[in-house]
């Protein structure tokens, strides 16, 4: 692993069922920011419309990593950037960020409902950290 790398992406497999409608779609949604700390997110609770493109701009502004899980993330393809790293996966199962990192998760919810999210660090989830991100 490169030490300069701030953003620990861990990959999963998705069927192509969720193919986002366009690439250059997802540059016109606006970001939506998420702070990350210890040991809660800001904002909690998120809502998405279904079929448009999202953009979660995650900040850690912790002083220790943070991570977010959520079934959301397995469901779709997305693409995740920083500055210093780009992926194109097809589906994402935890995104972890080390202190003052951000990352942008863009995506295509496709489904309405709700999905919980949370950091699953060790003892970060029993301590409060968790969300619900609601797909309309």
């Amino acid at each position: 692993m490169i030490p300069s790398l701030n953003l620990l992406v861990v990959l999963g497999f998705v069927g192509t069922a969720f193919l986002p409608p366009s690439a250059g779609a997802a540059e016109s949604a606006a970001p939506i920011i998420v702070d990350m700390a210890e040991f809660g997110f800001r904002p909690a609770t998120i809502t998405l419309r279904a079929g448009r493109p999202a953009i979660l701009r995650l900040v850690n502004r912790g002083q220790i990593a943070h991570q977010i899980e959520t079934a959301l993330f397995h469901q779709v393809p997305l693409t995740v950037t920083d500055a210093v790293l780009s992926i194109e996966p097809p589906a994402l199962t935890v995104l972890r960020l080390r202190p003052g990192a951000t990352a942008r998760v863009r995506f295509f919810p496709q489904v309405s409902g709700r999905f919980p999210f949370a950091c699953t660090i060790e003892g970060h989830r029993e301590a409060g950290m968790t969300g619900v991100c609601v797909v309309r």
